[in-house]
């Protein structure tokens, strides 16, 4: 089973990744943590990855990881620039207005190794109870999977936590099957924190696990 991740590391194109992992911006490699930024920690992408390499043994599974902590949704909508553009760094080198235009690019360099099969989601502190998030969410999806010729590929999005400042946004999640078709949501129930914001480590593997094992029921395996 092999998984294998393109690098999206902070610093132009073509440089190396910080503290000697030896990545190349939009270059394969094998996915091990940290799958993001070179200075990440272990998210739900690691053992989700795990989870479909294991389902499929004899594929190649292909990760694009394309998250910037702690954005808005804005910021990964299409021509809306966020208000906060200011306050974050797009690899590689900030050029973009937003990041949906970053996302369309790392995916069509992925779509040259083949099918694009699922998008997996976790996004919402930032806009914690805003009632206009879930719209938000969906055109994103609309956009994406039309700009991309998806077709309905499965949208799976993940609760936040249900013990930090969040935790009331999961209704919200939770309403994004009923606005987005072939839309699923893994539960978040009984995973532990690091922070009012963050799972700890054992709750992102688990969390990963579910987020895999939820992709590959979508998938009909």
């Amino acid at each position: 089973m092999r998984r294998r991740a393109a690098c999206t590391g902070v610093a132009a194109r073509a440089s190396r990744c910080r503290f000697g992992l030896g990545r190349t911006y939009n270059q394969w490699y094998p996915a091990v943590p940290p799958l993001h930024v070179c200075y990440g920690g272990v998210g739900p992408g690691d053992y989700f990855g795990k989870a479909l390499a294991e389902a499929y043994p004899t594929a190649t599974i292909w990760l694009v990881p394309c998250a910037i902590a702690g954005v808005d949704i804005d910021f990964f909508r299409k021509g809306v620039r966020s208000s906060r553009r200011g306050e974050f760094q797009i690899p590689p080198d900030n050029h973009w207005n937003g990041a949906y235009e970053w996302v369309i690019e790392r995916a069509r360099l992925a779509q040259e190794k083949g099918p694009i099969r699922g998008i997996i989601f976790h996004q919402g502190e930032s806009d914690s109870g805003g009632a206009e998030w879930v719209g938000k969410v969906a055109g994103m999806v609309s956009d994406l999977r039309t700009d991309l010729g998806l077709g309905e590929i499965p949208f799976i999005a993940g609760e936040l936590l249900r013990s930090g400042c969040c935790g009331g946004h999961n209704t919200l999640v939770n309403q994004l099957p009923g606005q987005i078709r072939n839309a699923f949501v893994v539960s978040s129930e009984g995973l532990g924190a690091m922070d009012q914001y963050h799972f700890n480590l054992a709750a992102q593997r688990t969390f990963g696990q579910r987020y895999g094992e939820k992709m590959i029921e979508a998938l009909g395996r």
